[in-house]
């Protein structure tokens, strides 16, 4: 198997030309989400703390 350093730059950069990674990325932009995907997230976002909540109380109780 051929090493990085193996190859000259012009292989390279004629490979990254014919694979597109020379292309500009398109942009991204934020989509609205709908309201029961919102809700979805809030949930979540809800379960983690109360779930951080009982591992740091799990931990400190056992501590004691």
């Amino acid at each position: 198997m051929k090493e990085l350093d193996d190859y000259e730059p012009q292989e390279i950069r004629s490979l990254l030309a014919q694979e597109g990674w020379l292309d500009p990325l398109p942009p991204v932009h934020r989509i609205q989400l709908k309201p029961w995907q919102r809700a979805v997230f809030w949930a979540l976002r809800i379960y983690i703390a109360i779930m951080v909540l009982v591992v740091g109380w799990a931990f400190l109780a056992g501590i004691h």
